[in-house]
């Protein structure tokens, strides 16, 4: 298949391409998802607490297990509340969350979790209530890796991460957490 449009210099990524064999090699950013918290959830003081993420917004591949429980997807145990996916590559991980508490001063950490540790982690000291988004981009082997969304506070006494019955709507209390496929391992 010829491209004709190419140039010394490059392609115009402005023109239209009229491709009439296979393109292989282009991929895609499946597996992906997007899960959040379909109601409060209380967030113990002094705590590594995993986020229960039983909602979903979207499971581009099915690798993400939104049940309180172990189950296979894909060929892959997932653990609870994980997303286990079943090809090995560079993925881009998110997650966010807000402890409502009424304490100023109280520290928050948001923690992307990694086959059961911590890898990746936000802290901050809040005025009362205030969102933390963490990102990070990592490799998972496509058999048996897995992250989770864990959230940790110490405001003295128990406080709720936020939750809602559907993920749109733009309420900016919802916990949760989505991640792609970026790249080849």
């Amino acid at each position: 298949m010829a491209l004709i449009k190419a140039r010394s210099r490059g392609i115009n990524l402005a023109d239209n391409f009229a491709f009439t064999g296979t393109i292989t090699g282009a991929g895609g950013n499946t597996p992906s998802f997007l899960a959040f918290r379909t109601s409060t959830q209380s967030i113990a003081n002094n705590t590594n607490t995993h986020v229960q993420l039983n909602g979903e917004y979207y499971d581009t591949g099915g690798c993400y297990n939104n049940t309180g429980s172990t189950v296979t997807l894909n060929g892959v145990s997932a653990p609870l509340y994980s997303f286990a996916p079943n090809t090995a590559g560079k993925y881009y991980i998110g997650c966010k969350a807000r402890c409502d508490t009424s304490t100023d001063g109280s520290g928050t950490t948001v923690q992307i979790w990694k086959n059961g540790a911590v890898i990746a982690q936000v802290r901050d000291t809040l005025d009362n209530a205030e969102s933390q988004f963490i990102g990070l981009i990592l490799n998972l082997d496509g058999t048996d890796d897995y992250v989770q969304m864990y959230v940790y506070q110490n405001s003295g006494g128990a406080v709720d991460t936020g939750g809602a019955a559907n993920f749109e709507g733009g309420d900016q209390t919802i916990a949760y957490m989505f991640g792609y496929l970026i790249g080849g391992a």
